[in-house]
């Protein structure tokens, strides 16, 4: 298994990204910003890891370095598949965004 595998399924990556959702409220970062309140899935490091810096807890644990993210922000992110979601009116209605 490689370094990045093994980071993922560590201890202290568990215990860091359980803390930085709750910090969050499990709600998305990125829907947030556009007035829509999404659950978030993952917890996405800004910065990629590599192998050059997985041992460096600056980047693999630090809370500066982490993005709570829904599932569709998140492939976003890694530009797998464009986001698709709804919005909310100045009255609170949830729409389906265009193309839906």
């Amino acid at each position: 298994m490689n370094k990045i595998k093994q980071f993922y399924s560590s201890a202290a990556w568990q215990k860091c990204r359980e803390a930085y959702k709750k910090e969050h409220n499990y709600l998305c970062e990125e829907c947030q910003k556009r007035g829509m309140i999404t659950p978030a899935e993952e917890v996405h490091h800004i910065k990629k890891l590599t192998k050059y810096n997985i041992d460096n807890p600056d980047i693999t644990l630090n809370p500066k370095n982490l993005q709570c993210l829904c599932r569709s922000c998140h492939e976003a992110k890694h530009k797998r598949k464009p986001i698709t979601r709804y919005t909310i009116d100045e009255y609170g209605r949830v729409f389906p965004k265009d193309g839906l």
